[in-house]
């Protein structure tokens, strides 16, 4: 085949896609102009996830004629002059591709009004063709309109998911950036209703109370950490408040959201590690000013990862600073100061006798923390006064537990570790899970509940008021339906903000607000999931809300269990797949006691 040469439209199509995939990263190129246009204020308005129409607002600078001319122009940029700006980035855009690959798979508009002029200009371009440039009046700073984007890359179309979940990426996006500039006020609209709006301050805390909730930032610990290179300020969730995912983990390098690298979050994890269960995530906002020569932007067209120049050296202060927070009664702000971070002059420090350690902490760990030291056994003398001969691993073989192994007459002996509970069965010995067993047999009564329609329901004298951030609250209101449906009456009670006022009565006595959170963040887990499987998906949550580990339970509380567990269907796994119960056969105890 002959080699031949594109068009321009068709390179500034093929360029497009690479950076504009979806309504995203439109939304998001165009506030990033306006950010870097030292906007202090910007608003954002969607229609139909922005496939029909996305318009940004701003209070910037503003263009003048010829800058607005250049703007929609491939690799036409303010930001840099030469490839030696790259090391000293202060901006947010850099690659002047996002106007021009905009305006090439949409009707485009751009009204603008520089600083000092006493009349602005528009220009309107259609899939990077007619291009009119007309006066405009308006008041300072720009507003770009994008309308049917990707009418002329139906293709492209094809690959959009549904209306809500591209708003929810919008959303999402739009809350990160308001976190990240908290000196800026925001207020986002979809189909012409608001979603969430964000008052300029001085207070990332206020801010964070803004977009993710009240609730939530009264649960954060603070620290600040400075360097000559490097400043941390960190908000974070202690040891009594984990989350039940990942949602709430955030990064921003110079008020630019980032990707957590995954040596970073490895290290907030391990500081973490023995302080919140297994199954349960930390809250953590890390909010980082850095010399721009000591970090990489340029990796990849989204800007969404970074490389730090003295990766160890973060990370090591970032991990002693929480760890020490975390494993004292810690205060809810505390101020690190470390020397610097450049190793030659440590060195040079150590060798002239500077007996300061490198790290220098203000908090110490309580003592209700230090661990005994472990007694040292002596082996050898225990093997002489000990004779132990082979013997069959009591653990090593279980039998298949099912519902034909038991009678009617299975005897509770009583509750061990405030965890399990412990019963025999046709001389066999029966370990129980309580919190498996409670949430199968709860389960499996709510199930049948719903599935007959008899859902009992209890009305709340008080109802339980919660806050949602925007992109929640959008995936909240979506599948409020289902909710109600299954006894769960939940009611819009402001912007982002819901009410509880009934649920199920065999739920018992819980927090239903903690209920809900946990329910919607399985379900934001898989927002694909078909109502059916929603459905099932709630109600194993509801059940998490069972009798716990740890839990005291009564010798009748405990017969009545293992009775209703027997009932079930399903009665050796909880929903969520764990084993219910432990065997251990009369005949394993009888060879390990050399009975037999």
């Amino acid at each position: 085949m002959p080699i031949n040469i594109l068009s321009q439209e068709t390179v500034n199509k093929i360029a497009a896609g690479e950076v504009v995939e979806r309504p995203l990263n439109a939304v998001k190129e165009l506030v990033e102009n306006s950010l870097d246009a030292f906007a202090s204020s910007i608003t954002v308005e969607i229609e139909e996830a922005g496939k029909k129409l996305i318009r940004v607002s701003d209070n910037g600078f503003g263009m003048d004629k010829k800058d607005l001319e250049l703007s929609i122009l491939r690799h036409a940029t303010s930001k840099i002059d030469d490839f030696k700006d790259l090391m000293h980035i202060h901006s947010l855009g850099f690659r002047g591709e996002a106007l021009a690959s905009i305006a090439a798979v949409s009707n485009f508009e751009i009204k603008t009004r520089k600083k000092g002029e006493n009349s602005g200009w528009k220009l309107s371009v259609a899939g990077a063709k007619d291009i009119k440039v007309m006066p405009w009046s308006g008041a300072k700073g720009t507003i770009t309109e994008v309308k049917s984007l990707f009418f002329n890359t139906p293709a492209r179309q094809k690959f959009l998911k549904s209306d809500s979940t591209e708003r929810s990426r919008i959303i999402n996006s739009l809350e990160e950036t308001a976190l990240a500039n908290y000196d800026i006020s925001f207020k986002i609209f979809s189909e012409n209703k608001t979603v969430f709006s964000a008052a300029q301050t001085d207070s990332k805390t206020e801010r964070i109370a803004d977009i993710l909730g009240k609730d939530f930032a009264k649960t954060l610990k603070n620290i600040k950490i400075d360097h000559p290179k490097i400043s941390l300020d960190v908000y974070f969730t202690g040891r009594d408040n984990s989350l039940p995912n990942k949602k709430y983990q955030y990064l921003f390098v110079n008020s630019r959201p980032v990707n957590y690298p995954k040596r970073l979050m490895h290290c907030v994890y391990q500081s973490y590690k023995e302080s919140i269960p297994r199954d349960k995530y930390p809250g953590i906002l890390i909010y980082t000013d850095v010399d721009p020569s000591e970090i990489d932007v340029n990796i990849h067209p989204a800007k969404r990862e970074v490389k730090f120049a003295d990766e160890n050296g973060i990370y090591d202060i970032l991990f002693k600073a929480l760890r020490n927070v975390l494993m004292s009664q810690g205060h809810p702000e505390i101020k690190i100061t470390y020397p610097p971070l450049d190793k030659e002059k440590s060195a040079k420090q150590e060798a002239e006798g500077s007996t300061a350690p490198r790290f220098t902490p203000k908090i110490q760990r309580p003592v209700i923390y230090a661990r005994e030291p472990k007694p040292k056994y002596n082996y050898a003398s225990l093997k002489q006064t000990c004779s132990i001969d082979k013997y069959a691993d009591v653990f090593a073989k279980q039998e298949e537990l099912t519902p034909e192994n038991f009678d009617s007459n299975i005897k509770v002996i009583g509750q061990v570790f405030d965890t399990y509970i412990i019963a025999s069965n046709k001389g066999d010995l029966y370990i129980f899970d309580q919190h498996a067993a409670a949430e199968r047999v709860r389960y499996e009564f709510y199930l049948s509940q719903m599935k007959s329609q008899t859902i009992k329901i209890q009305q709340m004298l008080m109802p339980e008021n919660f806050d949602l951030s925007p992109s929640i609250s959008e995936l909240l209101k979506a599948n409020i339906n289902i909710f109600n449906e299954l006894g769960i009456s939940i009611e819009e009670f402001g912007q982002n903000s819901f009410r509880i006022t009934a649920y199920p009565a065999l739920l018992g006595n819980i927090s239903m607000e903690q209920i809900v959170k946990t329910i919607i963040s399985d379900i934001e887990d898989d927002k694909h999931a078909e109502i059916e499987q929603k459905r099932d998906k709630i109600i194993r949550s509801a059940c998490r809300a069972s009798i716990k580990a740890g839990d005291n339970v009564s010798f009748i509380e405990a017969k009545k269990l293992i009775n209703d567990l027997f009932k079930c269907k399903q009665p050796f796994t909880c929903p969520h797949g764990r084993p219910t119960a432990y065997k251990i056969s009369l005949n394993e105890i009888e060879k390990f006691f050399k009975r037999k």
